[in-house]
């Protein structure tokens, strides 16, 4: 009886046990699933992430310029190859079949020259020899030794009162100057010295270095005026020596200075001038003058008064000084011969007056 009624009690006791820890899972299962729901809804209604805005970078700085820039070629666009260009009786580089010239070339309006049978847009051919004569060939010998070296020209031009109709055809021309001798000659560049009398209230001289640049050239010509004087004599010994010292002349470059003038030197500084050309031309410079005087150059005179007039009363001729001052520096002394525009003797003193001829036909088209 004993035994059935321990059994029963072990059941009742295991069924209990049983029943509380089934209770207690089923809790626990359930208190898991209500807070993952409670999450999930949070989840669902939780505003979505919003996107993190793009960063844009600063914006740069506009680029400004406050004026117009200018470029400046190198110093050096062709290695030089000789102190001077080469003597008048080289022989041509390159010569045609024929015994013309070729390897040239000239750009327009020099190609349209109407020179001689066989000139055209490609250069000079067999036909500038016919037109122009035999000295056509050192002159392209002499133009292709200056492509080699390089050309700087300074012109020393007098700024006193009786010159201002020749300072004003300059400023005019400057640009024709430029680029005509360009054409023949690339790698030139120009410099321009302005001198007046002695104790000159503004200045005795005035200088712009050697340039590539046009516009400089023409910002140191437009303020210039002619002015003061008053006697014959002029400071052309103060401004050769700007010309030569503060010029900044290339090394191994043809080296020209043309003094421009109508009255001569002080006669007490002629011998330092003299002495002071000279040295210039042993290293390889040369100075050629121009006399634009009415002295020199009658035709002046006929054009202002518009009629003829007895030339033999006038010297026709360079002053002295001038002649003088162009044999110490190797060069040429020269006039207007005739003409009452200074353009085209500039252009041709550049060249030299050996090749006057040839630089005719050049000059036409300007």
């Amino acid at each position: 009886m004993k035994r059935p009624i321990v059994w029963l009690s072990l059941f009742v006791i295991s069924f209990i046990v049983h029943a509380i820890i089934s209770w207690r899972i089923g809790m626990d299962i359930d208190n898991s699933m209500n807070a993952g729901e409670i999450v999930e809804i949070h989840m669902t209604l939780a505003d979505p992430p919003k996107p993190k805005p793009l960063e844009r970078p600063p914006p740069e700085d506009a680029l400004e310029f406050e004026e117009e820039f200018e470029i400046e070629p190198p110093e050096m666009l062709i290695a030089p190859q000789a102190v001077t260009p080469p003597p008048p009786d080289v022989p041509l580089a390159l010569r045609a079949d024929a015994g013309g010239m070729t390897g040239f070339e000239l750009a327009n309006p020099i190609s349209a020259l109407p020179l001689g049978k066989g000139f055209g847009t490609a250069g000079f051919g067999r036909g500038i020899g016919n037109a122009l004569g035999n000295s056509s060939n050192r002159f392209a010998a002499y133009v292709s030794g200056l492509r080699n070296a390089g050309l700087d020209v300074v012109f020393v031009i007098d700024a006193t009162g009786s010159m201002s109709w020749a300072i004003e055809e300059v400023k005019s021309r400057i640009h024709d100057i430029v680029q005509t001798v360009r054409t023949l000659v690339p790698a030139a560049r120009f410099g321009l010295v302005a001198f007046r009398d002695q104790k000159d209230p503004e200045f005795v001289v005035r200088a712009q270095p050697l340039t590539f640049s046009t516009a400089k050239l023409r910002r140191f010509l437009d303020p210039l005026e002619a002015q003061g004087g008053g006697d014959q004599y002029e400071e052309i010994a103060e401004g050769v020596q700007a010309g030569i010292e503060e010029s900044g002349w290339r090394a191994g470059a043809r080296r020209i200075m043309i003094i421009v003038g109508d009255g001569p030197p002080r006669p007490g500084k002629v011998s330092g001038l003299i002495n002071r050309i000279e040295n210039f031309a042993a290293i390889g410079g040369t100075v050629s003058t121009l006399d634009i005087g009415p002295q020199a150059n009658p035709g002046l005179i006929e054009a202002q008064i518009g009629r003829k007039i007895d030339r033999t009363l006038y010297r026709n001729a360079p002053l002295y000084e001038f002649q003088v001052m162009a044999d110490a520096g190797g060069g040429d002394a020269a006039t207007l011969d005739g003409d009452v525009k200074i353009t085209k003797r500039l252009i041709t003193l550049i060249m030299g007056e050996q090749f006057a001829n040839e630089m005719r036909a050049l000059l036409e088209v300007i």
